[in-house]
């Protein structure tokens, strides 16, 4: 039996997206302040996905090739605001703050791997806004070689320690079960998963400790994921991908509200993939999960404009967030928390309220 979703487009905002939604012309994406009046199909057959429909409007239900009780609950689910992440107050968006303690990341001063370093950076990340910290002590960039779990553990046990003594919800970015165990003991409320789950048993722990999740789509490994990689149907097989492993998590006993969905971006993606899933962040809404997105100072902004050096990719990485935003998104996985909240809430402000 062929799958289907609703992408949700022809979005509104401010005030029209409020009299749109009082009209009865448009529908709340996800709950919020956003509305959206029209819907395309994504399917895995590419006759069925030139389709669009009328949010609102029954009568163009059936020219689908959906059945219309289906395309009223798909339509549903997307105009349905998910439970707060974690008990953060989704009608704001949230920070995740990025802090790598591994050699060969530029958050690293020379170069070097200190404790120390990363907890003053850390700190300051949550004292500019950022709602979660999350800390990885290896290097997922394209190419990275696999490290020994202990040796990661040495790099993030520490600092993820001394940042829940002051109480700073921690994400502990780890593959690793045995990591996620010990980060988990050492206070990290959160697991950041670019495996999904992969091993069965970081699922039980997680589980175990009511501890959160982000769940990413990934093709391949870091070492080999960028050797061209090859979709039939990008957009479909993410949200296949991610919707499988979160009805995986919801039967280990991990609910909605403990699960943020990453559709990967860099991770197993050509530029043109990238390109294509930011234009179509709102499919995400079909899992009825909050979303997070990870795109700051990556190397397909690089490869876009021209800049080499990480640093010098805020501007790529802002505009990013403003095209996740645009369609929803509420968490930001970034290095740079000031700038990015001071952008944000202009848009916010701009278009939001």
């Amino acid at each position: 039996m062929e799958k289907y979703y609703l992408l949700p487009c022809t979005f509104h905002y401010s005030k029209e997206a409020e009299d749109n939604i009082k009209n009865g012309n448009a529908l709340p994406l996800a709950g919020g302040k956003i509305s959206f009046s029209n819907c395309k199909i994504i399917s895995n057959h590419s006759v069925n996905n030139n389709i669009f429909i009328g949010a609102t409007k029954p009568e163009t239900w059936n020219n689908s090739n959906i059945n219309k009780n289906s395309v009223e609950t798909l339509i549903n689910k997307l105009s349905m605001k998910p439970n707060n992440f974690m008990g953060l107050n989704k009608n704001n968006f949230h920070i995740i703050g990025v802090v790598n303690i591994s050699p060969d990341s530029f958050s690293s001063v020379n170069k070097k791997i200190v404790a120390k370093e990363a907890i003053e950076k850390s700190i300051q990340l949550y004292q500019e806004g950022a709602s979660i910290i999350d800390i990885g002590g290896e290097s997922t960039r394209p190419g990275a070689i696999r490290i020994d779990p202990e040796e990661e553990q040495r790099r993030i046990i520490p600092v993820i320690k001394e940042l829940s003594k002051q109480e700073i919800l921690v994400s502990c970015d780890t593959r690793n079960t045995s990591t996620m165990g010990k980060a988990i003991d050492a206070g990290a409320r959160i697991i950041n998963d670019i495996s999904a789950l992969s091993d069965k048993n970081s699922a039980q722990i997680i589980h175990k400790n009511g501890a959160g999740v982000i769940l990413m789509h990934m093709k391949g490994n870091p070492s080999n994921m960028q050797n061209s990689p090859q979709y039939e149907n990008v957009l479909y097989e993410i949200l296949t991908f991610l919707e499988n492993r979160k009805n995986y998590a919801n039967s280990i006993g991990i609910s909605n509200e403990k699960i943020l969905v990453d559709p990967g971006i860099g991770f197993g993606k050509t530029d043109e993939q990238n390109i294509k899933i930011f234009k179509n962040l709102s499919m995400l809404h079909n899992l009825h999960c909050n979303i997070t997105i990870g795109a700051s100072r990556k190397s397909l902004i690089g490869r876009i404009t021209k800049t080499p050096n990480q640093e010098e990719r805020l501007p790529g990485s802002l505009s990013l967030a403003f095209a996740a935003m645009m369609q929803g998104v509420q968490f930001f996985r970034v290095h740079d928390v000031k700038e990015t909240i001071q952008a944000l809430n202009i848009w916010k402000k701009l278009y939001n309220e």
